[in-house]
C-alpha cells in the first residue's frame, strides 16, 4: 500500500488512471483508480483502491478567558472547531455535518506519546463514516508503510515484515470494525480527507468508510461499534467503543425488481435507498456488455456502469467508480453509493453506460479530459418514487 501511495502522490494531477503503475506492483489484481481534480475552488474525486489491498491538525483546547475580536475571528476559521466533515472532499458529508446529521463522540486513547481521537461519526442507515485524528507524531504521513501482521501474498505465502520493535511509532494500519460482534469486510481507509479554508490539505487525519452491507443488518437508530486500530510500534491495537446514531430519519426504500435488456445483456434494479446523505443502488446484471461502433478494433467496452438522474435530468455523483484491468465478467452484483438528491424526486432514471479502453486498459477521454461515456439509450429505466 505504501508503494501505491507513493506512486499516486508523485503523479502530476489531474491524471485519469493510475492502473498501469499500480498493476506493476499488484500483478493481475482488479484495480480501481483515484482521481482528485481541483477546479474553480472545489474538489471532485474518483476513488482508487486495489481490490485485494487491505487497506487535522492537533486538537485545540480553549480556556475560559476572554479573547479579542480579532482572535475570535481567527478562531472561527480553525477547522477543528466544529465538525471535521464540513471540510471533507465529499460534499454530502459536508452537508451532513453542517445539518447536524453527525455525532462527535470525543473518544481518545493515548500510549507512549501517541494519541488517537475519534472525531466525528456519520451513519444514515446505508453508509457509516468516521474520522480518526492522530496527535503526538511529527510526520505528515499517517498511513503505515509497514505490512500488517496478518498480511499474506496473493499466492497465500506469509510476507516478510518489520518487527514491531523496529517500526517507527505512530503510523496507522487499516482499522478493524466490528458491528454486533461481526467484523465488517468492506471498507475504505484513506488519508485524503479534505482541505482547510486556506486551501491546504488536512494532515494527521484518516477516514474509514463502509458503504456495503449495513442496511441488510436492520440496525437500530442507536448502537455501538468496536474499532481496533493497529499502530506501528505497538503490539496491541488502540481500541474504541464508538456510539453510533442514525440522525437521518427520512429514508426511502424502493424495491422495484425491474429488468431491462438489450441483446444478451440485461440488468435488474433490485433496490434503491434514498437518505439525506446517500443514494444507494443495488443492481444485478448478466450477459455480454453491448459495444458501440467506436468500441471496436483496438478499442473495447468496459463493464456496464449506471448514472442516476431525477425527473429534471439532474445527475447524482457516484461515490466510487471501479476500473478493472481485464475484460468484463458475464455477471455482476453492483452495490453502489451516490450523492443524495437535493429533494425527494418524483421519479428516478437509471442511465447505463460503458467507457472505452485501449489495449493497455487506459480509458479514452473526452475533450474536457474526463472519461468518455457511451450511454445505452435502449437500456434506460425510469422508476417512480411514491410521494411520502
Amino acid at each position: 500500500m505504501e508503494q501505491i501511495r507513493r506512486t499516486v502522490q508523485n503523479k502530476k494531477m489531474p491524471q485519469v488512471s493510475y492502473t498501469d503503475d499500480i498493476m506493476k506492483r499488484l500483478g493481475e489484481m482488479d484495480v480501481v483508480s483515484r482521481k482528485l481534480t481541483h477546479k474553480k475552488g472545489t474538489w471532485t474525486q474518483r476513488v482508487a483502491i486495489g481490490a485485494s489491498a487491505a487497506a487535522v491538525l492537533g486538537g485545540l483546547v480553549l480556556g475560559s478567558g476572554f479573547v479579542s475580536p480579532a482572535m475570535a475571528e481567527t478562531l472561527k476559521n480553525i477547522p477543528l472547531i466544529g465538525g471535521v466533515f464540513q471540510y471533507n472532499f465529499d460534499r454530502s458529508l459536508q452537508q451532513a455535518s453542517k445539518s447536524g446529521l453527525t455525532t462527535t463522540p470525543h473518544l481518545s486513547v493515548s500510549r507512549d506519546g501517541v494519541t488517537l481521537n475519534i472525531k466525528e461519526v456519520m451513519f444514515d442507515g446505508t453508509r457509516l463514516v468516521f474520522m480518526i485524528e492522530r496527535q503526538g507524531v511529527e510526520d505528515e504521513r499517517i498511513m503505515s508503510p509497514y505490512l500488517p501482521e496478518d498480511a499474506v501474498s496473493v499466492e497465500g505465502n506469509t510476507l516478510e515484515k518489520v518487527p514491531v520493535e523496529k517500526q517507527k511509532k505512530g503510523y496507522l494500519f487499516t482499522p478493524k470494525v466490528f458491528i454486533e460482534g461481526q467484523k465488517m469486510v468492506y471498507g475504505l481507509f484513506t488519508d485524503a480527507v479534505g482541505k482547510k479554508e486556506d486551501g491546504k490539505l488536512i494532515n494527521n487525519m484518516a477516514m474509514y468508510e463502509i458503504t456495503k452491507g449495513l442496511s441488510e443488518k436492520n440496525l437500530l437508530d442507536e448502537f455501538e461499534i468496536t474499532v481496533k486500530v493497529n499502530v506501528s510500534g505497538f503490539h496491541e491495537p488502540f481500541e474504541f467503543q464508538v456510539p453510533v446514531k442514525n440522525l437521518s430519519k427520512n429514508k426511502i426504500l424502493l424495491k422495484p425488481d425491474k429488468t431491462q435488456s438489450s441483446g444478451t445483456f440485461s440488468y435488474t434494479v433490485k433496490q434503491i435507498e434514498l437518505t439525506p446523505v446517500t443514494t444507494r443502488l443495488i443492481v444485478d446484471s448478466k450477459g455480454k456488455v453491448p459495444s458501440a461502433a467506436e468500441q471496436s478494433g483496438d478499442l473495447s467496452a468496459t463493464k456496464m456502469y449506471y448514472d442516476i438522474v431525477n425527473q429534471d435530468g439532474n445527475q447524482l455523483e457516484q461515490h466510487m467508480l471501479g476500473l478493472f484491468h481485464r475484460s468484463p465478467d458475464s455477471e455482476y452484483h453492483e452495490d453502489e453509493a451516490y450523492s443524495p438528491f437535493a429533494k425527494t424526486p418524483t421519479s428516478i432514471t437509471i442511465k447505463p453506460y460503458t467507457m472505452t479502453v485501449k489495449k493497455d486498459w487506459s480509458v479514452i477521454e473526452d475533450q474536457e479530459g474526463n472519461w468518455a461515456k457511451t450511454y445505452h439509450k435502449d437500456l434506460e429505466m425510469t422508476i417512480p418514487v411514491p410521494s411520502q
